[in-house]
């Protein structure tokens, strides 16, 4: 059975954020992980789990209220006050490996799917299922290639298209 809250008026208020003395840094893997000076009101979820932290004046709770977004594998810093400088976060983005490594969306990308898949640079097993799907929602010609592969041009390796020198 779970405990009753306290009467109105008696339950502690919220601890308040108070920053580190000198400059900290991690590697943000999760929330659970995370060193006691980080709040951990300030975890979110955003392509995954990830740190929405105070940025400017919001960063002592004043507003607006703005944030930047940490996910696993970023470093956070917290730099330290200085007297020509306030005290303030910096991400540093990591690079994406393993788990946390993610193909940019198709919507995007700076090449067409469809030349690409036209011109043999790309086969249609080079496309997850929503790549597929926005190739032929917006190409219908395209459908048996991507259905069922008929139709594909020879693939051309990208290093017979790109200089490379």
């Amino acid at each position: 059975m779970a405990e009753p809250s306290p009467p109105p008026g008696t339950a502690e208020a919220p601890k308040v954020w108070e920053p580190p003395t000198g400059d900290q840094e991690f590697e943000f893997k999760d929330i659970a992980s995370a060193p006691a000076w980080i709040d951990k009101g300030w975890a979110g979820y955003d392509q995954g789990p990830a740190l929405q932290l105070p940025v400017g004046d919001a960063l002592f709770g004043e507003g607006p209220y703005t944030t930047m977004t940490a996910r696993v594998g970023d470093t956070v810093k917290f730099v330290a006050a200085t007297p020509s400088k306030a005290a303030h976060f910096v991400v540093i983005q990591g690079e994406p490996t393993g788990e946390n490594a993610t193909v940019k969306i198709p919507q995007v990308s700076n090449v067409s799917l469809e030349d690409a898949l036209k011109g043999g640079t790309m086969t249609p097993d080079d496309l997850g299922p929503d790549a597929k799907a926005q190739v032929v929602g917006r190409s219908p010609r395209l459908k048996k290639l991507i259905e069922e592969g008929k139709g594909a041009p020879e693939a051309v390796a990208v290093t017979d298209v790109v200089k490379t020198s």
